[in-house]
């Protein structure tokens, strides 16, 4: 009746049957073994199921694997982590979707007793008395890395291909949607129709996410008047940088509206840093290497505040990608970072990839509209200007920025 494959280790044994898996009736039951029991199958207790599906399925001590013969695709599931996570009304609150049990509450030789699989719902019963259901889907979607969409590189003018979202529009579900989008696409969008004054424009950063207070406010206006100790609040020209360098989690999105303009010079500069950080990976790996794991400090000083923070330059999440530049030339404190030599090889490298002039995009805001940037990827700058510019604006945590992602579907 059983049918034993053998892998390159010969002691697993699986299940194997004829037809296409998840289409039809499934079901299988595992028979109830000691650890003992187990191991003198070499670690998997397995029974033949009829019902005409192509599958290959296996129960060790301490996991579960199933495996799609058809695409080759292994889920491989802990059984610890399976109990801990059992949806049940006693065990998770669906409403505040919090767990009701801890990792105290469950027994530290948790095993199953009896396993089905039965349109695409899994079924296990327990050595603690418990029984747990599982939608296979959910199961693959928790064993996977969350799907957030690849950035597109870009250089020099994209007014073609970021989004441009009315102010009316911003707050419907397909308005929002194109915004964020354009967010995770290219580091930018924009929304036009804005009335002239802060309250407005609030009102639009709102549609993503509540402003992020900071020392500078929670929405803030500044002109050329120094109401603070940094260069923005001037008239000079200001080359590419990321905004908050020196805050331990610099801000995620930052947003400008320009609510008066009359003055001659004052022109936006938007620089992609992930394109220049890509660049500097091409050609020279071991600067890269080293922009990714020298750090340098930044800071910010005036009355009643001292910021600092010790950070490499580019960071990359857990699963590999760049997720962040933190690049700021007027921010870095004079502690000297280690390796200053291949260090400021590496700076001057990622410099010139950042000023290349056919890669920056030069515009003019005009009142009404509003950009937002992301500020972990895309830099920006200005040219100088003479007369009255009045911007306002604020910024947003990078949290709840992917949470409205999230919300959307956007990630998944």
């Amino acid at each position: 009746m059983f049918k034993q494959l053998f892998t390159k280790n010969p002691y697993k044994c699986y299940l194997s049957t004829q037809q296409k898996l998840w289409c039809e009736t499934f079901s299988i039951k595992f028979h109830s073994k000691t650890s003992s029991e187990r191991k003198q199958l070499g670690g998997y207790e397995y029974e033949e199921d009829t019902s005409g599906f192509k599958n290959i399925l296996a129960v060790t001590n301490t996991h579960l694997e199933i495996k799609e013969t058809t695409s080759n695709k292994r889920l491989e599931v802990n059984f610890e982590w399976l109990r801990e996570n059992c949806r049940c009304a006693s065990c998770y609150n669906g409403v505040t979707n919090q767990r009701n049990i801890c990792i105290f509450d469950l027994k530290t030789d948790i095993q199953p007793t009896t396993f089905s699989l039965f349109h695409n719902t899994l079924k296990i019963g327990w050595n603690d008395g418990h029984h747990s259901e599982y939608d296979l889907d959910w199961l693959r979607v928790q064993n996977r890395a969350e799907d957030i969409p690849a950035e597109i590189l870009w250089s020099g003018d994209m007014s073609a291909h970021v989004e441009y979202v009315t102010a009316s529009d911003v707050k419907s579900k397909e308005g929002i949607t194109r915004l964020i989008k354009s967010l995770l696409d290219y580091g930018v969008g924009f929304v036009t129709n804005v009335k002239h004054n802060i309250q407005s424009t609030e009102e639009i950063i709102r549609c993503i996410g509540p402003p992020q207070k900071t020392l500078f406010g929670t929405m803030w206006e500044f002109t050329n008047k120094m109401e603070h100790l940094d260069s923005a609040y001037s008239n000079i020209a200001l080359d590419a940088h990321t905004d908050t360098s020196y805050f331990i989690e610099p801000a995620g999105l930052i947003i400008f509206h320009c609510m008066e303009r009359n003055c001659e010079g004052g022109k936006t500069l938007l620089v992609d840093g992930f394109r220049a950080a890509k660049e500097v990976e091409l050609e020279s790996p071991d600067l890269y290497h080293c922009l990714r794991t020298v750090p340098t400090e930044f800071q910010y000083i005036e009355k009643g505040y001292h910021l600092t923070s010790l950070s490499t330059m580019i960071q990359h999440s857990l699963h590999g990608r760049i997720n962040q530049i933190r690049y700021n030339l007027y921010d870095r404190s004079a502690r000297q970072p280690l390796q200053s030599v291949l260090f400021y090889r590496s700076l001057r490298k990622l410099a010139a990839a950042v000023r290349k002039p056919k890669a920056e995009w030069w515009l003019t805001l005009e009142p009404g509209t509003v950009v937002f940037i992301n500020n972990w990827r895309v830099l920006h700058g200005r040219s100088a200007f003479y007369g009255q510019r009045t911007m306002g604006g604020a910024y947003l945590h990078m949290g709840n920025f992917l949470s409205r992602a999230r919300s959307l579907a956007l990630i998944t």
